[in-house]
This record gives structure tokens, sequence and C-alpha cells, in this order.
């Protein structure tokens, strides 16, 4: 019979033949197994040692493998290894000291996460949706890091969980900057008061990452009396002068166009700014736009009744003598000229003045007349229309 032998294991990893301290003299005085466990990817080389062995036999489980009959061998599944050793006489030896081999349940999941560097990150804004994390430097997670660590582009971060066996590893890119731009235009500025304008905002990502939770604040001044709105995306609170955007596609555009009237005084400028987006806007001097409109301080009353009664009987623009090279232009509906007027001065009464027309000097019938009236300081054309009635 042959003599008592040990049994011992080499533990290979990334292809390393890494020797574990574990040698076992007298195995048979062995009571217990000896029990090691490997992580998926790694194996486990089983040696049998004993001298004057022509072969061996390798159990599993008590069960006889086939063909196994090296002094090593390589385990590929899970459970308790023992070996025989025989001579050339085929006399056996007694049973080795066992081996258990496990996999264990641990697996590590990689991940990549972006940031923007301008926001300095630190390694509490590692979010992979664990609460109990401790973050560390290498691999072997044996230096923790502090919370308030600044993260590096390009660096690996690794984390054990402090509730199971599972690990964790996190590539940072510092590639996340976002740039939302704010734009406001109006579509008219010298108009007189009480004028209908319309002012246009516009929200550019002008980056490939998108945006969510997007808050634009568009509070109309003094100046201003709101009519209505329209959105592409998002919703405008009028009372508390806020555009949510929910999501803000990357190199996408989104407006908001709001008709206001020009009111008699007030202020008149208009700034809108960008106020909260995820992730963060670091880009600020695109973030506020102003536009404004600067009121020509005439009114054009836009219903006159010429009927000789002392109440309402010419056509009447408020401050009008304020600009002397004004010029006013009366069209029928068919857009013919029939009153022609430099420098208006609220005296007219419905009374056709153009050569040409075979009723000059006709009061033009009720109706609906176009005006055409030019301030000759600068500006454009005034237009609009005007009702006549008796």
């Amino acid at each position: 019979m042959q003599t008592p032998y040990s049994l011992y294991y080499l533990r290979i990893y990334l292809g390393m033949l890494v020797v574990i301290a574990s040698f076992f003299e007298k195995a048979y005085a062995q009571s217990e197994n000896e029990q090691i466990t490997i992580s998926p990817g790694e194996s486990v080389q089983l040696n049998a040692f004993s001298e004057g062995t022509t072969y061996y036999v390798w159990l599993r489980n008590n069960e006889v493998i086939e063909n196994a009959t090296n002094s090593v061998y390589s385990v590929i599944k899970e459970g308790i290894y023992k070996a025989i050793a025989y001579n050339d006489y085929n006399c056996g030896s007694v049973l080795s000291n066992s081996i258990e081999v496990r996999y264990s349940k641990t697996s590590e999941k990689f991940t990549a996460l972006h940031f923007c560097e301008k926001a300095k990150p630190t390694i509490m804004e590692l979010d992979i949706g664990v609460n109990d994390l401790i973050w560390h430097s290498t691999k072997e997670r044996n230096v923790s890091l502090p919370a308030t660590t600044l993260l590096e582009d390009g660096k690996m971060y690794y984390a054990s969980s402090l509730s199971s066996e599972v690990s964790y590893a996190v590539e940072v890119f510092m590639d996340a900057c976002i740039d939302i731009a704010i734009q406001k235009e109006v579509d008219k500025v010298k108009v007189p008061y009480e004028t209908i304008v319309n002012f246009t905002i516009s929200v550019f990502n002008t980056t490939n990452i998108p945006a969510i939770n997007v808050i634009v604040k568009e509070e109309l001044p003094s100046g201003y009396i709101y009519q209505e709105h329209q959105s592409s995306a998002g919703i405008y609170k009028v009372a508390e002068g806020i555009w949510s955007i929910p999501k803000l596609a990357s190199k996408a555009q989104e407006n908001l166009k709001i008709k206001v009237k020009v009111a008699n005084k007030g202020d008149y400028q208009n700034q809108v700014s960008l106020v909260y987006s995820e992730p963060e806007d670091f880009e600020i001097q695109n973030n506020v736009s102003t536009a404004s409109v600067n009121p020509l301080g005439i009114i054009v009353h836009d219903i006159f009744t010429p009927n000789n009664d002392g109440m309402n009987d010419t056509f009447v623009i408020d401050s009008i003598d304020n600009y002397p090279e004004n010029v006013l232009k009366i069209y029928n509906r068919y857009g013919t000229l029939v009153y022609h007027k430099k420098t208006y001065d609220n005296s007219w009464d419905g009374f056709i003045n153009v050569n040409g027309m075979l009723n000059k000097s006709e009061r033009l019938p009720p109706g609906v007349y176009f005006y055409n009236l030019d301030l000759g300081s600068d500006t454009e054309p005034i237009t609009g229309w005007i009702f006549i009635g008796y």
C-alpha cells in the first residue's frame, strides 16, 4: 500500500500560475475539507504528491473521474476532489485529503459615466444605482477614496458593496459639458402704443448631449399686456413667467411665441434667461437674451364717426404733432388711395382728397379702410385698419 500523501492546489488567474500556500502533510490526519472559492474566469489546478506512484485516480464527489490519471488535475466544475495513488503493483493508497472547489457568486459590473469637468465632480457623484458602496482607486480595492475626491478623466474607479459580493468598476469621462443657448427676438421695434407685437424665444441645445428638466424664465415686464402664446414643447405658465421643457434632445431647438400688446407706459425691456437644466449648463455667456420695443408715443384711434355731432368726428392719432414730417395715406378695401396728407394734424373727417377720384370732395361711405402712416423719423411705416361709421 502506498504511504500517505498530501494534496495541494494552485490557482490560475488570468493565465498566470500562482501557488496558494496550502501544503498538507499527513493528509490522512485532516478531519475537515479544505475549501477554496474562486471567481468566474479563474481556474484551479490540483496536484497530488506521493513517492513511488505510477498513476493516480481522481475522484469528484466520490465518483471516479474518467481518464484523470496524472498527478495534476485542472478543475472545471465545482465539487469535492480527492485522489488515490497507485504503484507498479496496482496497490492503492488511502484517500488523500479532500479539497472542495466552489465558484463564487460574485461578479464585477462595469459601466461608464460622463461628467462635465467644469462641474468639478467628486466621488459622491458616482451614481450607479447602488447606495452602500465604498470606492477605491485600484482593482485590488485596498485603498478607499474620500467622498470629496475629484474625479479624473479616463480613470477607472472600483467599488465594493457592503451588502453583497458584487463589485463594480466605473470608467469616468469628462466629455459631458452641455451648452444651451437662449435667444429672444421681437417682430416690431418702433411701434405706437397699443400695438400688437410678437416675441419669439428660442432655446438651442448646441451639444450632442440631451438635456432634461430645462427651465427658462420669461416674465413679461410692465410695458406689455399678455394676449396669447404658443410653444413647440413644454408648458409656459404666464403668471409665473416660467417655461418648462421636460426634454431637450441633442442639437434640438424649441420655440415659445408670445403675443402682447404694447402698454402706454412701463418697462419695455424683455429679458429671458436659462435658470436650470440637467446636466447643468456652465457656458453661461449665452444663457440670457433681451429684446425690447421702442414705443413711438402715439396711439391710433381706429374708429371715428364723422356725423358732425361734435364727438369723435375726425380720425385722431395721439401725439402726432411730435412727428411734423409725418405722411398719412388711407386706402379703401380695393387698395385704392382715397386720402393723402403730409403733416397730418388730426383733421380728417372722412372726405376724399385724391385727384382722379370721381367722387373727390365727397365723404367716404361707412366701412373698413386701411392706413399707412410714415412718421418720417427713421421708422418703418405704421399700418393698420380703421372703421368709419355714421
